[in-house]
């Protein structure tokens, strides 16, 4: 899905509009040429970079993309080494008749 006036989107994108509206944001939010450290954004003033809105859309286009996968299997556990028995004790709720 492309369209004219964007760029391509990757395969992982889950979100679609919030990673286009997100890359939109961090393409309007480059730093200054002369100045690294700061927004050459106008609405930023002069902010340092990057900048509220650029640490925003950066979070959003993370947000948008699926998750890595992590690989599947079976956590090994280690077994205590004493089994915890008879320790628990049912609360009564009610004195028994006599």
């Amino acid at each position: 899905m492309v369209s004219p006036h964007r760029r391509a989107i990757p395969r992982t994108v889950t979100d679609v509009l919030l990673w286009l509206l997100a890359s939109d944001v961090v393409a309007a939010h480059q730093p200054q040429p002369h100045w690294p450290d700061r927004c050459g954004n106008l609405r930023c003033a002069g902010e340092a970079y990057p900048c509220p809105p650029a640490r925003d859309a950066h979070l959003a286009r993370q947000a948008a993309i699926r998750p890595q996968s992590r690989p599947g299997g079976r956590a090994r556990v280690s077994m205590p080494a004493y089994q915890v028995t008879g320790w628990f004790q049912p609360a009564r709720t009610h004195p028994q008749a006599a």
